[in-house]
């Protein structure tokens, strides 16, 4: 019995002790200590671990053709938990885009005139 109860005692915490995964990436004359603005966010899907992903997501949709940004991917708390819970077979993860304060007004002026 003891036995037993240390063998799910150490599963659970194998399960509960995954890494939070996170990556940066900037694009152009971005650095990734300058200060920007979160211009779109995405929640993608991924499975067997992060092995298999179910589409590619396109930084024009939410930086416009802007050449300097940041890319931040990461494993938010509710994504590990819903890994936890899917044992890895499913593995979300978040995607969010940034851009600088001159990049935020090039895209806002954009979006300004395409709705005219």
């Amino acid at each position: 019995m003891k036995k037993n109860f240390f063998c799910i005692t150490c599963l659970c915490a194998v399960l509960m002790l995954q890494s939070c995964y996170s990556s940066t990436v900037c694009v152009g004359k971005m650095h990734p200590e300058e200060e920007a603005t979160r211009v779109g966010t995405s929640h993608n899907a991924h499975f067997l671990g992060g092995l298999i992903g179910s589409k590619k997501i396109k930084a024009k949709k939410y930086v416009d053709n802007l050449t300097d940004y940041k890319i931040k991917t990461f494993h938010s708390f509710g994504d590990m938990l819903v890994s936890s819970i899917t044992l890895g077979i499913y593995t979300p993860t978040t995607t969010k885009f940034y851009v600088n304060d001159d990049g935020l007004k090039k895209l806002r002026k954009r979006r300004a005139s395409n709705d005219d």
